[in-house]
């Protein structure tokens, strides 16, 4: 039996070509569609470790502890690069010969911690001296000052510590430094303006005496409970080399917590460890599981069609198929014999098409993503990768086996026509969408935890309509045609494509299955397309608002400087102030803007959804604007009063304000940092903080990235630095709003074309299966090759004429549904739609292309059909 499967084969090698596709087509389409989500997953990892300064910070609880000891055992961990020491108190700083005295906050590292960690920005020799910022340096009695004198803060014994001053340290990047370390507020920023940094082995032999005499040394130093920094802090930063965390961020989530144990038992009971990648780690493993959902869903629709294309190809062969198993009854062959030599055709064809389909899943990923698809894959992701797609391929297998064997020409309509499936599917489509909208599913409010994941189903709406949508467009296509074709309205024939068009409406069954196939593959391929471009502009206005304008002018130092020359080619500049403030326990920043120029800075307008907007913190005493997790977690609205304190940080500074809500926005640029409320600068009390930096608009017909080359050759602006949106580092960013999704479009384009194309050429095979008698008695009466192939050309052409006028309008309808849920994850809602023209134009040449070789090839038999042979039969 099996050297017969061989011989057929040898013989009908298209044949079993058709067979293997039949089954590549839905592997391949399933295993791109896993191996690209396992590649997204494995990015977003990547972005949420990206701007963690610090993976893990180990606390000493008392004062006896030694971090530098701490830092060797933990420097033995698996997977921990390196282990620095770290220390920081509360003190007063004095200049000798001047009563001038400021709270700073003292930072104690070793000059290795420098070059491990370049985020702080020290200008000096650590081994010298001490290092000051800014602010402690511009303060009254600083300027110039050679040596200061470092007591603790407090009712203790003065310390009358006097080191030299080595240089500066700009510490406005190491946020990790004024994290609050432990407890429900870990992460919050501390904002201590004044501080300086110490070489720990002076800290270790002259400051960490004084605090344990002072405290005692058994004395605990690791509250949970506080809402500030700690007093005094002994600390070992522990940096994890990101190869080793798992590819998929919720196993990496878990892995991270693992190892937090891990340290923790090195030094039990004396020391606590803080995860800082456990949140980002966390919220990536939900963006995952979102994304699983939303490409999964987007992509079944492809997965159908080439299942649907499988059947479409069984029946192709089902004729052929029957003549071969009469012949073999014949020959005496029985049911059992007939049974084997299905199972091992249909095994010899499986197995090809499923190592052709994985294999070009895998060679299609690879290539739009830059790397091997199997790169870094977990073996369980891989294992799903493999068998899913390879179940979905045996079953449609199965599926044909029995279409081959048993399918007749169906004397009626099939069954979906029949059932109304497309009426159903738009019902559905549509009470689902009426119901998420009256729920207010479709409110763009930002995700929080697993909303897409949990509310999938309002993906299926666009499935359903793209599904119910086609097949009423083709049931109502076969209708016109058979109205136009009825007999009881004879027309004269005077063309031969005029008289196949009256042969299709009267035999449109075959032509009803390649347009079908046709208007579902171009539909998906276009829906996709429009949900990537979509997406791109989406994700690209996102960016924007985070940067906040065309250019950013940041200052040098942290002292007052004055405002930076823009040059030609800046049209507005406006300033940005971050006022730290406090509202109950929690630490929130406000945005303090000039509404007069940042309107005309900023490239993108503030998203207010209730209340007013800018203009109204011009003209309303301690007005502030506030977002929208503000308003639902202190339960406020425009009107009300919200009470907070600015500045709680500096004892100097700090105040108590009752600011006035006019509105709540969802997305105020810029939106890198955060800030969770806007007020404007009149407002803030005196003296107001310098510009953290400037927002710059270019002049129309101006470059920003040319304006900022231009300004950094002539050294402009002086004091400043300049940069561009593409060079800035976002640091927060969600991980479904930094994927690429152009790669997932074009392989779902190539599918989809070449599913249409199939179809067209199934079609063609169709034709020439059964209507050989046909065209050997058309050849009898004068009609040439080319009069005997109008016939299905005209097919072929209405098919692919008809997938490309309904696919396409189809697709971008339900692309246009489908975009809605990206409002979930950006700060801006997404575009109405973004068309893609030139990739819709693609399609279109790839699918007329694909179709037109494929239908040719079918159609090279009809010159080689022996008449008088074929007419003898009975």
């Amino acid at each position: 039996m099996f050297w017969l499967v061989l011989q057929i084969a040898r013989r009908a090698p298209l044949r079993l070509l058709l067979a293997a596709l039949a089954v590549a087509l839905p592997v391949a389409t399933l295993a791109a569609t896993l191996l690209y989500v396992d590649d997204a997953s494995r990015a977003m990892t990547r972005v949420a470790l990206q701007p963690i300064q610090v993976e893990m910070r180990a606390l000493a609880t008392t004062l006896d502890s030694d971090p530098v000891r701490l830092g060797q055992q933990l420097q033995t961990v698996h997977g921990v690069k390196q282990a620095d020491v770290f220390a920081s108190a509360d003190v007063v700083v004095s200049a000798p010969g001047s009563q001038a005295r400021v709270s700073a906050r003292l930072f104690a590292v070793d000059p290795a911690y420098l070059a491990h960690h370049p985020w702080v920005h020290a200008y000096g020799d650590l081994r010298a001296g001490v290092l000051l910022n800014d602010a402690v340096a511009a303060s009254p009695g600083f300027s110039g000052a050679r040596r200061v004198t470092v007591d603790l803060r407090g009712d203790y014994k003065p310390l009358g510590l006097s080191v030299p001053v080595a240089g500066r340290a700009d510490l406005r990047d190491a946020t990790t430094w004024y994290a609050i370390p432990a407890g429900d507020v870990q992460g919050d920023i501390a904002e201590v303006p004044r501080a300086i940094v110490m070489d720990y082995a002076t800290f270790r032999r002259t400051v960490l005496p004084a605090v344990r005499h002072a405290l005692g040394p058994s004395t605990s130093i690791t509250n949970p409970g506080l809402s500030e920094l700690p007093p005094v802090s002994l600390e070992s930063h522990v940096a994890v080399d990101h190869g080793t965390y798992p590819a998929d961020p919720s196993a990496a989530e878990r892995w991270s917590g693992t190892l937090r144990r891990t340290l923790e038992r090195r030094a039990p009971g004396d020391v606590l460890v803080a995860d800082n990648v456990a949140e980002p780690l966390l919220e990536a493993g939900t963006d995952a599981t979102n994304a699983r959902s939303l490409f999964f869903l987007l992509g079944i629709p492809g997965v159908l069609v080439s299942a649907a294309l499988g059947l479409a190809a069984a029946s192709a062969l089902a004729e052929a198929h029957r003549r071969e198993d009469a012949l073999l009854r014949l020959r005496g062959a029985s049911d059992s014999h007939l049974v084997r030599l299905a199972v091992e055709q249909g095994t010899l064809a499986g197995s090809a098409g499923t190592v052709i389909g994985l294999v070009a899943a895998g060679a299609a990923v690879s290539g739009v993503v830059g790397h091997s698809a199997w790169r870094d894959i977990p073996a369980g992701s891989l294992t799903v990768a493999v068998v899913l797609p390879v179940l979905v391929g045996t079953s449609g297998r199965k599926a044909a086996l029995v279409v081959d064997r048993r399918l007749l020409p169906p004397p009626r309509p099939p069954l979906w026509r029949r059932a109304h499936l497309d009426a159903v599917a738009l019902v559905v489509g549509l009470g689902i969408l009426v119901g998420n909208f009256a729920s207010g599913g479709l409110k763009p409010v930002p995700v929080q935890g697993p909303a897409l994941a949990l509310t999938f189903y309002v993906l299926l709406a666009p499935l359903l309509l793209w599904l119910g949508t086609a097949l009423l467009a083709v049931r109502g296509l076969l209708a016109l045609l058979a109205r136009w074709s009825r007999p009881d309205r004879p027309r004269p024939l005077t063309t031969w494509p005029g008289t196949m068009l009256r042969w299709l409406g009267r035999r449109p069954s075959r032509t009803a299955v390649a347009l079908t196939l046709g208007v579902l593959a171009v539909a998906f391929a276009a829906q996709t397309a429009t949900f990537a471009a979509t997406y791109r502009t989406a994700a690209h206005q996102d960016a924007q608002a985070s940067f906040g304008a065309d250019l950013r002018f940041t200052p040098a130092t942290e002292v007052t400087q004055p405002p930076p020359d823009g040059g030609s080619g800046v049209r507005a500049m406006t300033p940005i102030r971050a006022v730290p403030a406090r509202a109950g326990s929690d630490r929130k920043t406000i945005m303090a803007v000039d509404p007069a120029s940042y309107r005309s800075a900023a490239v993108t307008a503030p998203q207010i959804t209730r209340g007013v907007g800018l203009d109204a913190l011009a003209h309303r005493a301690n007005g502030v604007l506030v977002s929208q997790e503000i308003a639902q977690d202190f339960g406020v609205a425009p009107g009300d009063t919200i009470p907070v304190t600015v500045f709680p940080d500096d004892l100097d500074l700090s105040q108590k304000l009752d600011l006035h809500v006019v509105g709540v926005y969802r997305a105020f640029p810029p939106t890198d940092p955060l800030s969770e409320m806007v007020m404007s600068v009149s407002e803030v009390p005196a003296p107001v903080p310098p510009p953290d930096f400037y927002l710059a608009g270019v002049a129309p017909g101006f470059s920003p990235g040319a304006v900022a080359d231009r300004m950094r050759q002539e050294g402009k602006p002086a004091g400043y630095t300049v940069s561009t949106l593409t060079e800035r580092v976002r640091q927060q960013q969600r991980g479904l709003t930094a994927l690429n999704l152009d790669g997932l479009s074009r392989i779902e384009a190539v599918s989809s074309g070449a599913v249409a194309a199939l179809g067209i050429g199934l079609l063609g095979a169709f034709l020439i299966l059964e209507r050989r008698r046909e065209f050997a008695v058309l050849r009898t009466v004068g009609a040439d090759t080319g009069q005997a192939l109008t016939g299905p050309v005209v097919e072929g052409t209405v098919a692919v004429v008809g997938s490309l006028l309904i696919g396409i309008p189809l697709g971008l309808g339900v692309g246009v549904l489908s975009i809605r849920v990206l409002g979930l994850f950006f700060a801006l809602p997404p575009p109405l739609v973004t068309v893609p023209v030139d990739a819709l134009a693609l399609l279109a040449g790839l699918v007329v292309t694909l179709s037109a070789l494929a239908l040719g090839l079918a159609l090279r038999r009809i010159g080689r059909i022996e008449v008088t042979a074929l007419l003898r039969e009975p």
